[in-house]
């Protein structure tokens, strides 16, 4: 079936090499979606698809007296290690809301009430959906010992190459953001941790606070004191400023994490001053000029919202981060599926976004702090409508990418780990 494909491919990709900011009317919406369509991995994809892996909601929580804070956990404390804190609030007048995004395959969460001094007072478990509790004379669950608490981590894994496909292994670049609370409720904590490099071209990255103007955000500070590109050696093209808050094209608020994903991971130059770019922690083996293993870089972003109100507003649906890729001279921005047309920094469509709409994502969003992702040039799954064959590391993300409303766990279940990182 793709094999009759491939002349035409290769001219849609002559086509769209041709096709710059100046000459959008060289460009053929019919032959791209086709270019597309024979470079993804999946045949026939649900056309309707979402790349949603996330659902979110809200709980309002009525407190007797001795509860001082209130916590929405995924799992029980008191019986699971995997139990993360989705949303975290102070009690003000004897109750709160709690917003918070969590997997869409979690049905079943967890209440933890706290007392002033911090010590758990115990769980009560509530359905997705549920939108009121009251805690006044309900006996909290405090059974067995409590497990550590992790704060909620997501996974974003990006490919670097939009508008043209790349080979969907999305690893190109892969963040885990995580969520922290503080006794300040106007105060968000981001932990962003760079993992991979997967590709040899510059990568910038930023997060999009969906929703939220610049003039919600009072300030913005790196709690480690240094910015993640510390000393680039370069001047700063991609994202034209070393302030963390920045404004967006539209007003909204932005916070510019860094201008070279390769600088942040392994601060080395070649001879004549450029970076010295590799893939980085996405091969198992080293080769010279090539592929090399990079300690992940971590830094913790402290955001300060001009209210509490604000503030408990920022679940993660809410949080966009993108990468900014160099493709035929121009600058694009690669965003989540959500946002896949917001122009942040860069004036890129000029009216045509609708161009680029084929139903494919070039980023991921996966709710697991720990998502093993794809060794270099492997699909996290593929189907072949010939052969009917699935294949790859994640063959349920075939079928889930066939089907938007099943295999909705792929992430969790691998089928060849050792195709992964």
């Amino acid at each position: 079936m793709k094999q009759k494909h491939i002349l035409l491919t290769l001219g849609a990709l002559m086509l769209l090499g041709m096709t710059s900011c100046k000459e959008k009317n060289l460009f053929n919406k019919e032959i791209y979606d086709q270019m597309v369509d024979f470079k993804f991995m999946v045949d026939n994809m649900d056309r309707s698809h979402d790349w949603q892996l996330i659902k979110n909601g809200s709980v309002m929580v009525k407190t007797p007296d001795n509860v001082s804070r209130l916590q929405v956990l995924t799992a029980d404390p008191y019986s699971s290690p995997k139990a993360e804190i989705a949303a975290e609030v102070g009690c003000v007048d004897g109750q709160a809301t709690l917003n918070y995004s969590i997997p869409t395959i979690t049905d079943m969460l967890y209440l933890a009430a706290l007392a002033s001094d911090g010590t758990h007072l115990g769980v009560v478990p509530f359905q997705y959906d549920t939108q009121e509790i009251d805690l006044r004379g309900v006996a909290l669950q405090n059974s067995g010992q409590l497990r550590t608490i992790s704060p909620q981590t997501f996974s974003y894994l990006y490919e670097a190459t939009f508008p043209e496909p790349g080979d969907f292994d999305y690893n190109d670049l892969v963040l885990r953001i995580s969520k922290h609370y503080t006794s300040d409720p106007t105060l968000v904590l981001l932990t962003v941790k760079v993992d991979a490099v997967g590709i040899q071209k510059q990568v910038a990255a930023a997060i999009q606070l969906a929703g939220f103007r610049y003039e919600d955000v009072t300030s913005v500070s790196i709690l480690e004191g240094d910015i993640m590109d510390k000393n680039y050696p370069l001047p700063r093209r991609y994202i034209n400023s070393d302030l963390q808050l920045m404004r967006g094209r539209s007003g909204q608020a932005v916070i510019s994490l860094f201008e070279d994903a390769h600088w942040v991971m392994n601060k080395e130059k070649e001879s004549d001053g450029s970076i010295y770019r590799r893939v980085l922690n996405t091969s198992k083996i080293e080769t010279e000029n090539y592929s090399s293993f990079a300690d992940p870089v971590t830094a913790t972003f402290c955001i300060n919202f001009k209210s509490a109100e604000l503030a408990q507003k920022l679940t993660f649906d809410k949080m966009d981060p993108f990468i900014i890729e160099e493709y035929n001279g121009g600058l694009w921005e690669v965003h989540t599926y959500a946002h896949k047309f917001d122009e942040v920094l860069k004036d890129i469509y000029h009216g045509q976004a609708s161009a680029y709409d084929n139903h494919v994502s070039w980023c991921l969003t996966i709710p697991k702090s720990d998502f093993r992702y794809p060794i270099e040039n492997m699909s996290l799954g593929t189907y072949n409508s010939d052969t009917k064959a699935v294949f790859g590391p994640y063959e349920n993300f075939a079928r889930w990418i066939q089907d938007h409303t099943s295999y909705l766990d792929w992430y969790l279940n691998p089928t060849i780990p050792q195709q992964l990182y």
